[in-house]
């Protein structure tokens, strides 16, 4: 394996790293709540992204769940009343 044949200097070794520094995460304030998020990033705290509700917290799911159960059920009952009715 070969291996250098000079010794680099500092300022060019210096040189070489000064793009390698690290730059501080850009936040912007959420419309909604005015917490701090990441930019083109929905906000962890409400769910919001360009002014609509895109992240639904779980209670929200669960009731929405429940609808659609409720709605299926009452669309069977009138299916099982109208057999027994001809039987």
């Amino acid at each position: 394996m070969p291996v250098p044949a000079f010794r680099n200097s500092r300022g060019r070794v210096r040189r070489r790293r000064s793009h390698h520094a690290l730059t501080a995460v850009q936040t912007s304030v959420c419309a909604n709540c005015q917490a701090p998020i990441l930019a083109h990033q929905a906000c962890t705290s409400c769910g919001f992204y360009k002014g609509r509700n895109v992240i639904q917290d779980e209670k929200a799911v669960e009731k929405t769940l429940e609808k659609v159960v409720k709605a299926k059920k009452v669309a069977k009952k009138p299916v099982a009343e109208a057999a027994d009715a001809q039987k």
